[in-house]
């Protein structure tokens, strides 16, 4: 028993945050204990250790308001919430656990002679050794201890997407948590490789940035820009369809994000209303690579798989052929024919019947839709990939962009024609209210094995000089 600093019992949150369990805690070093009562874990039978030395701080916290006398020990794989009986036992065990972790760390990190040498020669240099050890000690990986969750704002198969607040600075980021579980059952290891090496070599106004990546024993965390203007598909479903100017604004931002993702040898695959998303100021931001193709550098490379949406997909895909770069033009032409009518060209709720039209129907344009619009529909939506118009700079020359000023739309320096009504860079207005209104924590589904968390090595980046302040 010499080695325990302290026991007793206290309540903590489970694992899914579902609920709060009594659970008897021993402080051993610089690890916390807890099992169901004080016999099991004599015998061994633990349910849980939390090692205080991963721990980025202990601290109260009011994060959990039903519970009064509540302090939190964030690690990298999740934050435990504890609650104890009285403020002055809430106190104790922070304590005595901040003096645990310190040990731990002073043992293994012993002052060297010079260290303690200069220790001795005055106090402000003492003070300034220390101050400075201390910032260097800091943890620099970035972690979800460093953000608060605020609010869902995307929900989907492989986990959830978050508005979230890093805690040191106060900016808004929103946060995609993919499920390592499904990753894995759904055979996406690929994917998810190929997304974060996507967004890792991202830098353009047209296309959304990644700041992070960082996992936990059972998730895999993206921190990227929080877009705040709402989903191209929200404000279509609101207004049925574009005037032209609209239409031929954010088609021009699409094709430069375009033009940048196939000069860096990537293809998007899965470009539709709900990937592209306005930003507060009114520019269009494209997002989700996660069936993106990275590697596709030279004019003739090619690839096979069959993926996307259905009504997106280019003749090519639906046949099992290979393909290449021009598949997104005729996603862009479907989603530009969208813009102007309505609804894609050759929709039907019966997808079999959608997929035949994509293949043989006759490509039908309204009479409303100008001449050069409907002259470069018809040259995107041409169903030989050899004869479609997928080379920017013809793009980009078309007469129906004549009115375009490319350097300057490059640069945001076009007024767009349509500003989203938001309250700040950071609220919600123009976020569907059926992710809003969602529980914002995130259920713990359990770390998978140690074999397959080898999958996973190397996810965590964050860019070269970036850290916690």
């Amino acid at each position: 028993m010499s080695d325990i600093k302290k026991c007793g019992w206290l309540m903590k949150e489970g694992g899914g945050w579902k609920s709060w369990k009594k659970r008897w805690f021993v402080l051993k070093g610089a690890v916390i204990h807890y099992a169901k009562n004080e016999k099991d874990h004599e015998k061994g039978k633990d349910q849980g250790t939390i090692n205080l030395e991963d721990a980025t701080y202990i601290k109260p916290t009011n994060q959990r308001p039903k519970k009064t006398h509540c302090f939190e020990i964030p690690t990298p794989d999740r934050i435990y919430y504890i609650s104890a009986a009285t403020a002055q036992e809430m106190q104790d065990w922070i304590s005595v656990c901040r003096q645990g972790k310190q040990q731990e760390i002073d043992k293994r990190n012993p002052p060297t002679k010079v260290e303690k040498r200069n220790a001795t020669t005055t106090s402000s240099s003492s003070t300034t050794s220390s101050s400075q050890s201390e910032a260097q000690s800091k943890k620099e990986r970035v972690g979800i201890e460093d953000f608060e969750l605020l609010t869902v704002i995307g929900e989907g198969s492989f986990g959830k997407v978050l508005r979230v607040r890093k805690n040191d600075d106060g900016k808004i980021y929103a946060m995609k948590v993919l499920d390592k579980n499904m990753i894995i059952q759904r055979n996406e290891l690929e994917h998810t490789r190929s997304e974060k090496s996507i967004l890792q070599q991202l830098d353009c106004p047209f296309l959304v940035k990644l700041h992070y990546t960082f996992q936990t024993s059972s998730k895999l965390y993206f921190i990227l820009d929080y877009i705040n203007g709402g989903e191209l598909f929200f404000h279509l479903q609101n207004q049925k369809k574009f005037d032209g100017e609209r239409v031929r604004f954010y088609c021009g931002e699409i094709v430069l994000g375009l033009k940048y993702l196939h000069e860096k040898g990537i293809l998007y695959r899965d470009l539709k209303p709900e990937n592209v998303l306005i930003t507060s100021d009114g520019h269009i931001c494209m997002t989700d690579f996660g069936i993106s193709k990275e590697g596709l550098k030279a004019v003739d490379d090619r690839t096979a798989t069959f993926c996307g949406t259905p009504e997106y997909l280019a003749p090519e895909v639906l046949e099992g052929v290979e393909y290449g770069k021009a598949v997104d033009w005729w996603s862009f032409g479907t989603l530009m024919y969208e813009m102007l009518t309505g609804l894609p060209p050759f929709y039907s709720q019966d997808v079999q019947v959608m997929y035949q039209k994509i293949m043989s129907a006759k490509l039908v344009i309204p009479d409303n839709i100008s001449q050069s619009a409907a002259q470069l529909l018809k040259q995107l939506l041409e169903r030989d990939p050899e004869k479609r118009i997928q080379d920017p700079k013809d793009i980009m020359s078309h007469p129906y962009f004549e009115s375009i000023d490319w350097q300057k739309l490059n640069a945001k320096e076009i007024i767009p024609p349509y500003i989203p009504q938001v309250s700040s860079t950071d609220s919600i207005e123009n976020i569907d209210t059926t992710f809003t209104t969602k529980d914002v924590r995130l259920d713990d589904e359990g770390p998978i094995s140690n074999e397959e968390q080898k999958d996973f090595t190397g996810f965590t980046w964050q860019p070269q000089n970036s850290h916690l302040n």
